[in-house]
């Protein structure tokens, strides 16, 4: 049983705003909000989301009866949300706003291989919407954590079926921050991306590391302390050459610490829209931004509101639906196995 008496949930929805946030200003052409010396607001919310993944992750494999009950519940979790989202991006959003006019490009093979691509965790592209917007690389930009996070899972859960102990996530975490490191002083071109994706290691396999650590943590104190020594350590890291290794493992322990300490009382797993807050966020501003007369604030709040509607829309007849057949499967399995 997932332990809830936390406020994971309402961080990640603070997160998912945070990440809307902070593209606003990206997609508008504009500087995002950075922590000087360190990262930008929407990286930084990118990390809390892999920090209280990795935990919570690693409570579901321990606590699920098999792997393939494990990889079921991931699925579930990941691609019915995401193919409606293709769909929604290619069909509904390509046929309106396509230069090729309308259905031309709903019934086109480049239609048919965007949505099977999406799909799978390939680039959102869709130039055929995206060629005259300011920023013309992607129409759904943040897709691109969606596979590393499902690669995560994976090979978590491949480490602990070798050895179930905290040594194994924190031997992950130490390769994460030596790439990361050795990617600061690279000057190969695909060095800040691997930087990107070792940042976003470091913080899962930290979540991941301290669920085995949880009861030294369990008094309120305790993470008191813990939070305050991350924020230091975050605070000391920067304009340092260790800032994206120390910076990153403070702030996933921050924001597992308050996680941990505080306790949610306003969604208490009622609801989960921050992930379709995240997949739907960046098309919608991209429209938003780009072809309507909307100015920089007004438009952030029209896609606000846009994206909680069809984030809601999303967890009601999809994302809610599918994970509780899986939860249904798997007691039914588990009931059979014990009657047998």
């Amino acid at each position: 049983m997932i332990n809830r008496d936390n406020s994971f949930d309402l961080i990640r929805h603070i997160a998912a705003l945070a990440v809307l946030v902070s593209h606003h200003y990206a997609l508008s052409g504009q500087q995002e909000p950075v922590l000087q010396g360190y990262n930008s607001l929407g990286a930084i919310a990118v990390l809390a989301f892999f920090a209280i993944s990795g935990f919570l992750i690693t409570q579901s494999f321990l606590n699920t009866p098999s792997f393939s009950n494990y990889m079921a519940k991931r699925i579930a979790r990941i691609f019915p949300a995401l193919i409606a989202c293709a769909f929604v991006m290619v069909y509904i959003l390509g046929t309106a706003f396509s230069k090729q006019g309308g259905f031309g490009f709903a019934f086109s093979l480049e239609a048919l291989t965007d949505f099977l691509k999406v799909s799978a965790f390939g680039r959102a592209d869709i130039g055929d919407i995206t060629s005259d917007f300011i920023f013309k690389d992607s129409f759904n930009g943040s897709l691109w954590t969606l596979k590393i996070e499902f690669g995560f899972y994976v090979a978590l859960a491949l480490a602990l079926m070798v050895l179930r102990k905290a040594a194994m996530p924190l031997l992950m975490t130490l390769a994460f921050c030596v790439t990361a490191y050795l990617c600061t002083k690279s000057v190969h071109p695909m060095a800040p991306k691997f930087l990107v994706y070792s940042t976003v290691g470091i913080a899962f396999f930290v979540g991941a590391s301290l669920y085995f650590y949880r009861s030294a943590f369990s008094s309120a104190k305790a993470k008191l302390l813990a939070g305050v020594l991350s924020a230091a350590l975050v605070l000391v890291s920067l304009n340092t050459p260790f800032v994206m290794v120390l910076a990153t493992i403070g702030v996933s322990l921050l924001v597992l610490s308050v996680g941990t300490l505080c306790k949610d009382r306003i969604i208490q797993s009622r609801f989960d829209v921050s992930y379709g807050m995240y997949l739907y966020a960046f098309p919608v501003q991209q429209l938003m931004i780009n072809t309507t007369s909307l100015g920089f604030y007004a438009s952030m709040l029209a896609t606000i509101a846009v994206v909680v509607v069809l984030a809601t829309i999303s967890w009601l007849l999809i994302e809610k639906p599918a994970l509780n057949y899986v939860h249904r499967k798997t007691r039914s399995r588990v009931s059979a196995a014990t009657v047998a």
